[in-house]
């Protein structure tokens, strides 16, 4: 996925993927959900979001809730908030915000 966001092109292809969130990947569910941690060649951090209906990625049209899929853009703490809030693995966080981290 790609989206522009104040003029950068932020796109999933072209970025590290730091970290997978996925714990319910069946799209036939209103509840699925797959969140994912990049991080571009100048070091900014962007989640990509893929929901289904029933999750804050949904896409509401008229009065009703669709899957959607979203990129938002994440500073360095956002994304430390996001990897401990999901339980993503230490050696992953440490890895790649080790100055953030106290040890």
């Amino acid at each position: 996925m790609q989206r522009v966001i104040n003029r950068k092109l932020y796109n999933t292809e072209h970025a590290e993927q730091i970290a997978l969130y996925a714990p319910l990947t069946d799209r036939g569910d209103f509840n699925y959900l797959i969140e994912a941690l990049y991080k571009t060649s100048n070091g900014e951090y962007f989640l990509h979001g893929d929901g289904g209906a029933e999750t804050k990625w949904a896409e509401k049209i008229s009065n009703q809730r669709f899957p959607g899929e979203e990129i938002q853009l994440l500073t360095a703490e956002e994304a430390v908030d996001w990897c401990e809030e999901r339980a993503i693995d230490g050696e992953t966080i440490v890895e790649e915000f080790g100055d953030l981290i106290e040890q």
